[in-house]
């Protein structure tokens, strides 16, 4: 049995030079993790110079030994060669963590944006638009904004200039939130904005709180972090200019620009938000509706359009044209104004009786009123309406109801002719059972109301129908017509706090339009499907077992070899 090794001299020194070469090595490691030179790795560069130098300072002749000896010339290459395989995975490690490299290893891409994205982004660049996206996280959700980057970056990379991704701490920076229309509630989501030649975003007309218009920048919200709603959004923009909506004017119509609760201003927001050029038309002073029009609307009217322009608005419909018509009941809003009395669609008049011959619907002269109690608005004549027929456009207002205010009972012909059956006619919204259209206008108005059985119009009531082609898909040109009976229902007053009227609002915009359709598209693959992100904490404990624990175990289990060997 051989005697207790003794701790000579020679001995303590040299595992001084080992702990010091270890400490070297941990400090060169923690300055990688920390990226920057901390009170840690200054402690181990002292530690591991103050090893390596007692070593040589208290053993010279291991050192010469070392240096000159067999086991240097062999043993310092296997050393060497392992000290640079552990630096380069090392180094290699700390590269790929710091880009933040993502690659989809699946047969199928399936974490790749879709095809119709990137045409999506194509488009965009082509058409010379630049667009940024913010997103807003606290420190709450770095974590979520770990994971929604992994989707960011393949926009970035595949927009290259035409894509900037930014993001904002709103706790830190509010006032930078706050450029970008950040609101409470927002933490964890996105936000576009389109920026201008010198990378700023690009300013918009609104319409402020005096009913002027204005500018402000330009911000579309996305959202979460999900390839459908950004991809809409930057369909959105790339679609910017090539739709056009005109209101009609001339005819006493609701004011566009007015902010009050009467005006239709919140109308102007939604369309131009949403990239949608508007205008106003007066056919009175055109020799036919401009080619660039998406749709023509007709909202509130109160005098009767002419022969020359309902020429003008059949010749628009001939060629593929879409109208939308909101018409309020005849005398009775004049009479409680002291206002000229409404002819706007009166029995007689040039439109109403376009509407009949060519496409069998027809406003009558008539006021509905309301006697279910749990419909009534306060009044009988401020019905609200929750009897939505069904219809592809109104899928979202099913569930709503609708509030309105002096509404317009329509008519849809029981025998078409043959012009009239090239069109179908599509109920949109109903009365309930106990309403009735009280015919005799000067009657209400002085204050009489009941209902006769004899001359007044039993209820349900239809007060807002669609019209299209038959077989509407077989044709090249497909004219849309939608008429409602109310024109309040889309007044400031209604849109800014009744959910059924806004959700009536877009969907029938989008019938009229084709908007939703050109902006929206159903993803085959799922990028967001890939949750595969780290918190900091994770990262370091992955960082130290690649770095430092699998290359110490195997240093160690060498050691142990050797030591063992040795005996």
């Amino acid at each position: 049995m051989r005697p207790p090794r003794a701790f000579t001299r020679e001995t303590l020194a040299g595992w001084a030079g080992v702990v010091g070469t270890l400490a070297l090595l941990a400090g060169g490691l923690i300055a990688l993790l920390a990226r920057e030179v901390t009170y840690g790795v200054f402690a181990c560069v002292l530690v591991g110079a103050a090893g390596i130098a007692l070593w040589m300072w208290a053993a010279p002749d291991d050192l010469r030994a070392w240096l000159a000896g067999r086991p240097t010339r062999y043993g310092t290459t296997s050393v060497l060669v392992s000290a640079v395989f552990i630096g380069a995975i090392a180094y290699a490690y700390v590269l790929v963590d710091r880009a933040n490299i993502t690659a989809d290893l699946t047969a199928v891409q399936r974490y790749s944006l879709n095809a119709p994205t990137l045409e999506v982004i194509d488009q965009l660049a082509a058409r010379g638009f630049r667009v940024r996206i913010v997103g807003f996280f606290s420190r709450a959700r770095l974590r979520q904004q770990e994971a929604a980057d992994i989707l960011l970056r393949q926009y970035e990379a595949a927009g290259g200039d035409a894509i900037q991704v930014q993001y904002i701490d709103p706790d830190e920076q509010p006032d930078v939130a706050a450029l970008y229309g950040y609101q409470p509630g927002y933490d964890g989501t996105f936000m576009l904005t389109l920026l201008g030649e010198d990378g700023t975003p690009r300013p918009r007309s609104t319409i402020q709180a005096d009913g002027q218009v204005g500018t402000a920048y330009f911000t579309l919200y996305l959202g979460g972090a999900n390839e459908r709603d950004i991809t809409t959004g930057l369909k959105t923009v790339a679609s910017a200019g090539a739709f056009k909506v005109y209101f009609t004017s001339g005819h006493g119509e609701r004011d566009l620009a007015l902010a009050a609760d009467t005006g239709i201003s919140r109308l102007f927001v939604s369309l131009d938000g949403q990239g949608i050029a508007v205008a106003s038309l007066s056919l009175a002073e055109v020799d036919e509706v401009p080619a660039d029009a998406s749709a023509v609307l007709i909202v509130g009217a109160w005098d009767d359009f002419s022969a020359q322009e309902v020429e003008r608005l059949a010749a628009y419909l001939e060629r593929g044209g879409r109208l939308g018509i909101f018409a309020d009941p005849p005398l009775i809003e004049a009479a409680i104004s002291g206002a000229p009395g409404n002819t706007f669609l009166n029995a007689d008049s040039p439109l109403n009786a376009y509407l009949w011959d060519e496409f069998g619907v027809r406003a009558l002269d008539a006021l509905v009123i309301e006697t279910m109690p749990e419909l009534v608005n306060g009044s009988e004549w401020l019905p609200i309406l929750n009897t939505i027929a069904p219809h592809t456009i109104m899928s979202d207002v099913r569930d709503e109801p609708i509030h309105t205010r002096f509404v317009r009972p329509l008519q849809i012909t029981d025998l078409p002719t043959e012009r009239q059956n090239a069109y179908v006619r599509e109920p949109l919204l109903y009365t309930s059972a106990q309403s009735f259209g009280e015919t005799a206008l000067s009657d209400f108005v002085e204050g009489r109301i009941a209902y006769d059985p004899g001359a007044d119009l039993p209820g349900p009531l239809l007060v807002g129908v669609t019209v299209r082609r038959q077989l509407e898909f077989q044709h090249e040109v497909q004219p849309r017509l939608v008429l409602i009976g109310d024109s309040d229902i889309f007044k400031n007053e209604y849109v800014k706090q009744v959910p059924g009227n806004v959700y009536l609002w877009t969907d029938i915009l989008d019938w009229l339009t084709g908007f939703a359709d050109a902006i929206t598209f159903t993803p085959v693959n799922d990028p967001t499907l890939l949750k595969l992100a780290v918190s900091s904490g994770e990262r370091n404990t992955i960082a130290v077992i690649t770095m430092i624990l699998l290359p110490g175990a195997v240093l160690l289990t060498g050691g142990v070899v050797w030591w063992y060997r040795r005996r």
